[in-house]
């Protein structure tokens, strides 16, 4: 997939969970849908089916099957670098180009009950005498279909920065910009959507009505003096649609900690849950427990280079004092109920990327992104010119995303592929 990396951000009790840390050999790939080699495809019965997209300017984003699996949809963007959402069916036809208008950043695509496609279009920033706003819309998935305004809401903008690290260029197009990937579902007590560009600010919107009610009064972007700063979000809808579990992120001098929160979408109240680790994203089992992942530094990687690596690496960072970080990820399942809190598997990785329950709820698939071992190497040996590469193909290159599958009734971590990215199941 292409990318400009300075831009990367635009876009069952534990008993059974006894499986082993190691990985064997490769796993068949479940009917699904990815992001693989800039482009999308769908997966199953032993094939990948490409999908004839379009020219595309930077990728193809937050792919979304229709309940009954029966169509895909996406976000891409042209050559001009505006963004679109497509469609196309389960058996990989020529997509369908929705007329859809201008979409807000950072905003997935989802489907309503009756299955028209539901997403958010941006406002207007000319417009400087009120808050900003946008708009909550759906279009029907055919050609020729016209959008309908739902209702709009204040947006929360300005989010930006990016990151050197190709690893974070992965991890933010596998789970969201900073791993924090901005909601939008359609939910029996409403509309849920993120209302911030940093993924926060959980509310749900009443399509009859208009009302748009705040779930958590979290305030990063507004700060209340002596109070500290936290924010909501990575929030996952359980299988009954009821309840929400979610990360918050408590800000102070060195940096966020993070801890488990349920919300109650009927009563809106706010649970808070210990773990045993701080989590870094989550997912619903079908008994009511939770995965969640973890990501825990373990040393710097070019900590050990020679005198004349490390030169390289001050030519292109100005300094030598600057760390690469070593990560090691995990996987916990925790019993909310009865506060068991077990670590299921652990990897030297530099982050886990998004967590999906198989169909027959029997396994999990996630993610995994490798640290910058090789990132490394290439440039302390200066087989790497990251100045040269403009559209960081080549790092990229050096950092695999990996899927694979952890079965929950015993057994070994498999990789299911190598550089199949943004996975998204099959209902």
């Amino acid at each position: 997939m292409k990318r400009i990396p300075y831009l990367a951000a635009l876009f069952a009790a534990a008993s059974l969970f006894t499986a082993s840390l190691s990985v064997h050999a490769q796993d068949a790939v479940p009917a699904g849908a990815a992001v693989q080699d800039d482009r999308v495809v769908i997966t199953g019965g032993g094939s990948l089916l490409p999908v004839n997209n379009p020219p595309n300017g930077s990728g193809f984003y937050n792919l979304a099957w229709n309940p009954g699996g029966t169509k895909l949809a996406y976000i891409f963007s042209d050559t001009e670098f505006v963004s679109h959402i497509a469609v196309t069916d389960a058996s990989a036809t020529d997509p369908i180009v929705l007329d859809t208008g201008a979409l807000e950043a950072g905003f997935p695509v989802s489907w309503t009950p009756d299955g028209q496609i539901l997403y958010v279009g941006s406002g207007d920033f000319t417009d400087t005498s009120k808050p900003y706003t946008s708009e909550l819309k759906r279009i029907a998935p055919e050609a020729g279909a016209v959008p309908e305004v739902i209702g709009s809401f204040e947006m929360g903008t300005g989010c930006g920065g990016g990151s050197p690290f190709p690893s974070d260029w992965v991890y933010w197009e596998e789970a969201g910009f900073g791993g924090n990937a901005l909601v939008l579902r359609w939910t029996d007590y409403g509309i849920l959507h993120s209302s911030n560009c940093g993924g926060s600010s959980l509310k749900l919107f009443a399509p009859q009505g208009g009302e748009d009610t705040p779930l958590v009064g979290d305030n990063y972007l507004e700060p209340v003096e002596g109070e500290p700063q936290f924010a909501v979000g990575r929030a996952v809808l359980s299988g009954d649609g009821k309840t929400l579990v979610a990360v918050r992120s408590t800000y102070n001098a060195d940096g966020p900690v993070t801890s488990l929160v349920l919300i109650d979408l009927s009563t809106r109240e706010l649970t808070d849950v210990t773990t045993t680790a701080q989590p870094e994203q989550v997912a619903w089992l079908a008994d009511g427990s939770v995965l969640y992942s973890t990501r825990t530094t373990t040393g710097s990687l070019n900590a050990g280079l020679t005198d004349e690596q490390k030169t390289n690496f001050e030519s292109i960072f100005g300094t030598s004092e600057f760390d690469v970080p070593a990560y090691e990820v995990a996987i916990h399942h925790l019993n909310p109920a009865t506060g068991e809190d077990s670590q299921l598997y652990t990897a030297p990785a530099s982050v886990i990327g998004r967590m999906q329950i198989a169909p027959d709820g029997q396994s999990l698939l996630f993610s995994q992104i490798a640290n910058l071992d090789q990132w490394v190497l290439g440039i302390a040996d200066g087989t790497l010119d990251i100045m040269a590469d403009n559209d960081g193909s080549a790092q990229r290159a050096l950092v695999p995303v990996t899927l694979y599958r952890l079965p929950f009734a015993g057994g070994e971590a498999t990789v299911i592929a190598e550089n199949l990215a943004q996975f998204r199941l099959k209902p």
